[in-house]
């Protein structure tokens, strides 16, 4: 199973983390650097620079067991770093599967007796994540930089926290703004569902709040509304995540707002994160998404590193490979003040010639103003068999003993059920 990994404070002093780092190393490297204390750092930094091997065991030491645990308070934490999934330490692929409730039959023992071995395949939908991140960030110690890292009780903690600020806050800033910029992309194409506001003052930050609650009362019951792919799915109140801007969050009372959400303020703090901005979307101060929306897993990490011997320094490369995605089948609404309408709702193909025991995969092309969702809910009629039928995606599957000759192919629009288009199907042999 994927493990969320965990950030840690660095709390001891250069003597403690010299005989940490002394504690685990070998025989020889024991016997030629002493135990640490404050009245001894410069001996033991004497002692660390006499040899190359012990200066490259010591610097080894301190990137791979000290600086991998995430340990400086200045370093940057990516506030949206709570939804990641883990680790993924085999593979490059993630499958993700919903299966949509089943459907209710009328009691009928005459049709029993004739339907009770026939088949019914589950609705089932699936979609692939796969690896689209591979960066490294890189840093340089000097020999001069360990050498001044043993002139004081501080030089330790500075050598670290230069590693650290440099490597990790790097990394983690740049996972911020990629997955500040999944919500930015998501809601531009029309992958969320958007709800109308006024704009956000001081005066209608509660009436705002009141039409924030009402969505997030909805999202606790089956609806295919508020997600990208149309599916039947709810987000209980503990899995819905309220992410709002500074200027937002500081209109509002953290009270009203946990209140809004049936929880005191502890519990909500935690379904609560601010972020900076929302880049150049206009007119949004919020998104409520079920916390499954970010498909965002680690899938490599590690240090390596090489000395230049010319150079007299250590070059040291924190790889960095991710998957950036999104779930469709996850709940995710934007708040907007700006006008959202659907045009235009285009199914093709227009018609199409299909066999029995075929598929079809229709498209339905949207055209929307603002933020509008582009979702559409898909449908077919004048099929006879509950094998002939359409996904949510559009895939429409024609059953091998469809006595039908002509099929109808319906996509709504999830934000407004006045627009759509149809496609008919003739069915042949």
């Amino acid at each position: 199973m994927p493990s969320i990994p965990k950030q840690q404070t660095l709390t001891a002093n250069a003597p403690q983390v010299l005989n940490a780092i002394r504690a685990n190393q070998n025989y020889d490297y024991q016997s030629r650097v002493p135990e640490a204390t404050q009245d001894t750092l410069k001996q033991v930094g004497n002692a660390i620079l006499s040899s190359f091997d012990l200066q490259n065991a010591f610097l080894n030491a301190l990137v791979n067991r000290i600086a991998l645990v995430l340990i400086n308070s200045k370093m940057f934490y990516n506030p949206l770093r709570v939804f990641k999934k883990g680790t993924i330490e085999y593979g490059e692929i993630v499958e993700e599967i919903f299966v949509n409730i089943a459907k209710a039959h009328v009691y009928d023992p005459v049709v029993a007796e004739q339907e009770v071995f026939k088949r019914e395949i589950p609705d089932v939908d699936a979609i692939f994540h796969k690896m689209n991140y591979k960066n490294f960030y890189k840093v340089t110690i000097q020999n001069e930089d360990l050498r001044q890292a043993f002139l004081s009780s501080q030089g330790i903690s500075d050598l670290i926290a230069r590693i650290v600020d440099s490597l990790y806050s790097g990394a983690n800033y740049d996972e911020f703004l990629i997955m500040k910029n999944m919500i930015v992309d998501a809601v531009k194409n029309g992958r969320m569902a958007s709800v109308t506001i006024p704009e956000a003052t001081a005066e209608n930050a509660k009436s705002i709040i009141t039409t924030i609650k009402s969505v997030s009362n909805a999202l606790e019951f089956p609806s295919t509304a508020y997600n990208a792919q149309g599916v039947l799915t709810y987000t209980p109140k503990d899995r819905q995540v309220l992410i709002l801007d500074t200027k937002f969050d500081a209109i509002n009372d953290v009270e009203v707002l946990a209140s809004a959400f049936n929880m005191d303020k502890a519990e909500f703090m935690g379904r609560r994160v601010l972020i900076d901005n929302f880049a150049d979307l206009t007119g949004v101060p919020a998104v409520l998404v079920d916390e499954s929306w970010w498909m965002v897993f680690d899938m490599q990490i590690n240090f390596t590193e090489i000395y230049n011997a010319q150079g007299l320094y250590w070059n040291y490369f924190y790889h960095v490979w991710k998957l950036f995605s999104e779930s469709p089948y996850s709940n995710a609404v934007v708040f907007t003040s700006n006008p959202n309408s659907v045009t235009s709702v285009t199914v093709s193909p227009e018609s199409a010639n299909i066999a029995k025991g075929s598929t079809q995969q229709m498209t339905a092309t949207v055209v929307t103003t603002g933020y509008a969702s582009k979702a559409v809910n898909w449908s077919v009629t004048g099929a006879q068999t509950p094998t002939s039928r359409i996904s949510n995606t559009g895939l429409l599957t024609v059953a091998t003993n469809e006595p039908n000759d002509t099929l109808t192919v319906t996509a709504v629009s999830a934000y407004d059920p006045d627009k759509s288009d149809t496609s008919t199907i003739t069915v042949t042999a």
